[in-house]
């Protein structure tokens, strides 16, 4: 994906969505509705792709990343809907 000027395009492109994704899963939680697996699976998704084209996450789609990591694991706020939660 990386090659050429395609590849930077599509990454572009997938930087674009996934902070799309990630400011619709902040605001769900800002506002007490559920943040769904899917939502979480694309988001982890589109972050290990970044990671495989060696391009930075959007600063949107760290901070969300981080506080779901957080979440899931217990050590933050519990957000309605994320699975796994007891």
């Amino acid at each position: 994906m990386g090659n050429g000027d395609g590849g930077g395009a599509k990454i572009a492109e997938v930087q674009r969505l996934a902070t799309a994704l990630a400011a619709r899963v902040r605001y769900a939680q800002l506002v007490g509705r559920p943040v769904y697996e899917a939502q979480i699976s694309a988001l982890v998704s589109a972050a290990r792709l970044m990671d495989e084209e060696k391009a930075p996450w959007p600063p949107m789609v760290e901070e969300v990343l981080t506080e779901l990591a957080r979440t899931i694991e217990g050590a933050g706020p519990v957000a309605d809907g994320v699975s796994g939660e007891p």
